[in-house]
């Protein structure tokens, strides 16, 4: 059994939270893709939902992630990455 729990289809519930990325996940920290999700145990993984769609992608990248090609930011103006 993982410890890593599924979030539900609507993104909340066991597992998923809506808490900030700490900047030290790299680019993930600022990608509109990436969830933190905890775990009953008090660990904390980061899911890439663009992973999904894209098998290129890693469901959890190792962390610090410096270069995505499925990287998307939260703000309109910062320059995306590679």
């Amino acid at each position: 059994m993982s410890d890593v729990p599924e979030p539900t289809a609507d993104g909340e519930g066991p597992g998923s939270t809506r808490d900030p990325i700490p900047k030290s996940a790299g680019l993930c920290a600022r990608c509109v893709h990436a969830r933190a999700i905890a775990t009953r145990r008090g660990s904390t993984f980061v899911l890439c939902e663009a992973s999904q769609i894209d098998p290129r992608l890693d469901r959890y990248p190792r962390l610090p992630v410096v270069r995505c090609h499925g990287f998307e930011p939260h703000e309109p103006g910062e320059p995306a990455a590679i």
